[in-house]
């Protein structure tokens, strides 16, 4: 006699949550990253929140899954992601970039979000536009970026100047000792929103082939690693409206562009 088992969403769900009855450890980076996973005060106290945190915290409630989220820093994480003891170790990060060194003992998620480098200019500036066809073009005006940011194939186009902040870059603009600022637009938004600098009215040029993925990543010592990503993204895609929520409460979507520019 044989027999065909078919389970429903709900009910792998709930066997997925049955085999963790340690909380699982979500480690943040001590390192804020706003708009992503940060700290900010709210009435007196410290609170960790962001978006990416959000989302696998609805996730992993959704999925009926005990955690517990903690502060540690980025090498304690490449570390603890190795790390089997129960709560002693880690067993979820956030904002895992495709590619990153975490990548061998850990599986990644489909992509949470993406960020792409942009050029922006002061458009009370210019406002026709910047007239450039390619980014040697760029290089006849003052190209400002922001020390120890990885800007890739870029660097090797583009005379960047590289100032300590994007406060820094944002006066330069405003002073125009800055033409052109090559920035991750959401990153810049949000500092303008935490009111730490003020942002002018602004264009910008679509830098296509700059993308880079982030990730929830998943330790693979966690029971069932690669079912677990599985229910994890099958909980995300129940979650599309409250993500769509948190994108426009955080302020994660792309801005739009006048111009695209292919660097590849």
């Amino acid at each position: 006699m044989s027999f065909n088992l078919r389970f429903s969403p709900v009910l792998l769900i709930l066997m997925t949550s049955s085999a963790y009855a340690a909380p699982l450890q979500i480690c943040v980076d001590k390192i804020p990253n706003p708009p992503f996973a940060y700290s900010e005060k709210i009435q007196g106290a410290g609170k960790l929140k962001g978006y990416s945190l959000d989302i696998i915290q609805k996730a992993l409630k959704t999925m009926a899954i005990p955690y517990a989220v903690k502060l540690v820093s980025s090498a304690e994480i490449a570390k603890k992601m190795q790390d089997a003891n129960p709560n002693a170790g880690c067993d979820i990060a956030l904002d895992v970039q495709k590619g990153s060194s975490l990548e061998s003992s850990v599986l990644l998620t489909h992509p949470i979000y993406r960020l792409h480098f942009d050029l922006v200019y002061n458009w009370e500036t210019y406002m026709s536009g910047l007239g450039i066809k390619n980014l040697a073009d760029m290089n006849k005006f003052n190209v400002c970026g922001v020390k120890n940011v990885d800007y890739g194939a870029l660097n090797k186009q583009l005379k960047i100047q590289e100032h300590n902040t994007i406060k820094d870059v944002m006066f330069n603009i405003k002073a125009k000792e800055c033409d052109v600022f090559v920035a991750e637009g959401v990153l810049m938004r949000y500092g303008q929103r935490a009111n730490q600098y003020q942002v002018p009215p602004v264009g910008c040029i679509r830098l296509s082939g700059t993308e880079k993925s982030y990730h929830i990543a998943v330790s693979k010592h966690v029971p069932n690693a690669s079912n677990f990503v599985g229910q994890i993204q099958q909980a995300i895609g129940t979650l599309s409206k409250d993500i769509a929520v948190l994108a426009e409460e955080y302020d994660v979507n792309p801005i739009k562009c006048q111009q695209t520019l292919n660097i590849n």
